[in-house]
């Protein structure tokens, strides 16, 4: 049996937790999601956590915080960790900020199923296992 994959969701805004969560049980995901306000809480819950893969997706616009500052510390505290951004904009220079502090995607809402098995897929450790219901839940590949 694969190993299944936890997902950490970084957003100061705790409607956002609700609603990707909601968005992606609706369109089939089954997760391991963990939602996170700060990114302390979330450094402090990958440090509690250590070893293999985990997905980690952070908004890029946190209030009081710095998403690039928050990806090279997930870089250093959990190096297996598939790491992306989402934004509410296309802005190219922020994507290779992102890019070059750690991040392996950056993804425009809204986030639809497509776009999160695409980005998932590309990280070729990564992968979705469709469970006799038929649902999908994040494994390692």
């Amino acid at each position: 049996m694969s190993q299944i994959v936890p997902f950490i969701l970084l957003d100061d805004d705790p409607d956002e937790h609700f609603l990707f969560r909601t968005d992606l049980e609706d369109a089939g995901f089954d997760l391991d999601i963990h939602c996170f306000i700060r990114p302390d809480d979330a450094l402090r819950h990958l440090s509690a956590h250590p070893g293999g893969p985990v997905v980690v997706l952070t908004d890029i616009g946190l209030s009081g915080a710095d998403a690039i500052d928050f990806i090279c510390q997930v870089v250093v505290s959990a190096p297996d960790a598939v790491i992306g951004v989402y934004s509410g904009a296309q802005n190219p220079d922020t994507e290779a900020a992102c890019r070059a502090a750690g991040a392996s995607f950056y993804i425009v809402k809204p986030i639809s199923d497509a776009k999160l098995e695409s980005v998932v897929a590309a990280s070729g450790v990564l992968t979705f296992e469709t469970l006799s219901d038929g649902r999908r839940r994040l494994v390692s590949a």
